[in-house]
């Protein structure tokens, strides 16, 4: 079944050209400064000194300004692009698994936020290791969404 959308999409080559390339920007300066902040993160864990989970921590705290919209962005496009080829995709198992790990990725950042709070309060080891799990978790996801996307590219 051809809905308005899809048949609006494939015969109008710019509007489909920009929405990409919100999707692919927005991926980019979102996952592009969660993983820059995991990273950080991760390597506040190998060198176990207070300063250095303090500076990760206060790095992590403007990042959400960023990533969030970032999300946000992504997943209205992504929902765009998805509706213009909606026969396609509803039935590939490869974007049901992207969409699921979106949904990880998400779920994920509200625990790395829940452990960034739960650290500010009681800013002890116990409480970063919380937020290197989720930063590490963060970076695994960021980078598997990306790798299904691209393989959705050619898959579809």
């Amino acid at each position: 079944m051809t809905t308005w959308w899809s048949v609006y999409y494939s015969d109008h080559q710019m509007v489909s050209l920009l929405i990409r390339y919100v999707h692919l920007a927005a991926l980019m300066v979102g996952g592009g400064t969660a993983l820059a902040i995991d990273r950080v993160v991760l390597g506040s864990a190998r060198t176990r000194t207070e300063d250095r989970r303090r500076a990760a921590f206060t790095a992590m705290k403007g990042s959400h300004r960023v990533v969030v919209p970032a999300l946000a962005i992504v997943t209205a496009s992504g929902i765009l692009m998805a509706a213009a080829d909606w026969t396609t995709f509803e039935a590939s198992r490869l974007f049901w698994f992207k969409m699921i790990s979106f949904g990880f990725l998400v779920i994920n950042g509200m625990a790395l936020v829940a452990a960034e709070r739960a650290y500010a309060k009681k800013t002890d080891v116990t409480m970063w290791r919380r937020v290197v799990l989720a930063s590490g978790a963060s970076c695994a996801l960021w980078l598997l969404i990306l790798w299904i996307g691209e393989w959705l590219t050619i898959a579809a």
